[in-house]
């Protein structure tokens, strides 16, 4: 699978990410255009699409910080899922770092959430014990509820506060 750095609004994949993206998580869960040219504008910030051979597989749009790596959205083409795109991708994008690896999953309230949980202890995950809310993209929705998952361990309290400052602070800065 073919590593894509999309690094702009005018990249020649970026069409293709956005519709992914839209179709994959709710509107409180998405950037606005603004938002996206701000996380662009950050050095932290990395969008990495997948293609196999001229199909555009997915994406992972993450945040490099000191000790952890932070995966802000990942997606796979709808008509690509469950045929191990998503495995592969995330378990070479965790073997490619010695940092923990971070992400947040809606709250296990039926199948098809059990199923996303399953799928992400089955690539390593740990689940954490924190009480955690992540700020919505768009001023007219609040807060919501999210489960936080990482790599090697679960974090410690301290390591958690600082994701919670990260992303409250950097990740989040422009809202």
């Amino acid at each position: 699978m073919e590593k894509i750095k999309i690094n702009h609004s005018n990249h020649p994949f970026y069409a293709s990410f956005k519709e992914l993206y839209t179709t994959s998580f709710p509107i409180f869960e998405q950037r606005t255009e603004p938002q996206q040219e701000y996380a662009f504008s950050c050095e932290k910030y990395h969008l990495i699409g997948y293609c196999d051979e001229e199909n555009f597989v997915g994406f992972i749009a993450y945040w490099e910080f000191d000790n952890y790596l932070y995966i802000e959205h990942l997606a796979i083409n709808t008509s690509l899922r469950g045929k191990g795109y998503g495995s592969q991708l995330l378990n070479d994008f965790i073997s490619s770092t010695s940092k923990i690896v971070l992400l947040e999953i809606d709250p296990v309230i039926d199948e098809i959430s059990e199923a996303r949980l399953r799928f992400y202890k089955k690539c390593g995950f740990y689940s954490n014990p924190y009480l955690h809310s992540h700020p919505a993209y768009r001023a007219d929705y609040p807060p919501h509820r999210l489960i936080v998952l990482t790599t090697q361990r679960p974090i410690t309290a301290t390591e958690y506060e600082q994701f919670s400052h990260d992303l409250n602070s950097v990740v989040m800065k422009f809202l």
